[in-house]
């Protein structure tokens, strides 16, 4: 039986972190999100579980079946700019080892202070070059042969005890473009190595002294970033699964691999499938990179930031309000399957639309595998 009333009443949301958090918000934007009367509450909503982003083994797993290709969904790692490492953790020097993008990847930081992203293994006999790889000037060296590859065209630029005079054209590895923009590192991917045609924007609100020092919640899924970008377009989830009025996204503009939606102050704006930041007046700075760490996983970077008018807690409040909302969300997304051909009804011409833009970040993938009929 369904049951209607005021969503701040319902008992999920009744907690100090959600009080502190609406504390921050403009009241008009409070009333209508929670204090809308009359919300039909058919199912849900359902009870956030933080805990569950950090420890999979308290995760509920129904999800079995597969597609009889052996695939969860019909469509490759999208290409985009994907956050991968915040700047402030790699110094020059430094190597990490990451999988992205369904491979395994390096990222160093030059002596000068470049930030490099190349494939892991080394073309003369594989070994994993972030397995004990030393950075020099602006390349790297295998640990295995000390073979020395430049960060910027990926060539093997020495082999310390080779005589001969050429070193053989197949001593490269693949380089990815990166650059620094709102404390992160983003890599550049695409499946068939083109350059990029978007570019991340400038955030000035991440390096402006009057906003806090951001506060960053990365955590890991199992689902794809469709699925995770196409739940802005699905508003009427937000009552069943959140516990509030939904809120639609007002004007919209589409510029390419550009998407920005407005209600009144609440903006969000897409930059490619996995890079959105999401403004709130002057009350806070919400930007995410979902970032696929292979074709049914993904891992997640959220940082925010705050005006410090709103006090020394405020990015931190923001934060943990929005880590607690996604846990609603989990447990939906690791045990949905994607549907290529939803049965939609009208009040969801948005998520149709969504797939649409969507699909030319894929390379090989139609709209319609992504839209509906």
């Amino acid at each position: 039986m369904s049951n209607k009333g005021n969503p701040n009443t319902h008992p999920v949301l009744q907690t100090e972190q959600m009080r502190k958090f609406q504390e921050l918000l403009p009241d008009e934007y409070v009333d209508q999100r929670w204090n809308a009367e009359n919300v039909e509450f058919a199912v849900g909503p359902v009870e956030p579980n933080p805990e569950a982003l950090a420890d999979k083994s308290r995760r509920t797993l129904h999800r079995r079946e597969r597609e009889p290709n052996g695939k969860r969904f019909p469509f490759p790692v999208p290409n985009g700019w994907f956050a991968v490492a915040e700047s402030r953790d790699l110094t020059p020097g430094d190597v990490q080892s990451h999988h992205l993008f369904g491979k395994d990847v390096v990222l160093y930081r030059s002596d000068s202070g470049e930030a490099r992203m190349i494939d892991a293994y080394c073309p003369h006999l594989g070994a994993h070059i972030g397995c004990g790889g030393k950075v020099e000037g602006d390349g790297i060296r295998c640990p295995f042969h000390a073979w020395r590859y430049d960060g910027a065209t990926g060539r093997c630029t020495d082999i310390p005890y080779t005589k001969q005079e050429r070193i053989p054209t197949r001593a490269k590895v693949r380089t990815y473009p990166v650059v620094e923009r709102n404390k992160m590192v983003w890599a550049w991917h695409h499946l068939e190595e083109k350059d990029p045609f978007y570019e991340v924007s400038e955030w000035p609100e991440f390096s402006d002294p009057e906003w806090l020092p951001y506060e960053i919640k990365t955590f890991e899924l199992a689902t794809c970033v469709q699925e995770m970008a196409e739940n802005d377009a699905d508003y009427v989830h937000f009552t069943y699964v959140h516990g509030s009025a939904p809120i639609e996204d007002g004007e919209q503009i589409v510029d390419g691999a550009y998407k920005r939606s407005a209600n009144g102050i609440f903006i969000r704006e897409n930059f490619g499938l996995g890079c959105t930041l999401l403004r709130l007046g002057d009350v806070f700075r919400f930007a995410s990179s979902v970032v696929p760490i292979d074709e049914e996983n993904v891992r997640v970077v959220w940082w925010f930031t705050g005006p410090r008018s709103s006090g020394e807690d405020a990015a931190r409040i923001i934060a943990e309000a929005f880590f607690s909302g996604v846990s609603q969300d989990l447990q939906i997304w690791e045990n949905k399957r994607y549907q290529p051909r939803p049965v939609l009804v009208k009040e969801e011409a948005r998520i149709a639309e969504h797939r649409k833009w969507a699909s030319q970040f894929y390379s090989g993938v139609t709209p319609q595998t992504l839209a509906n009929d």
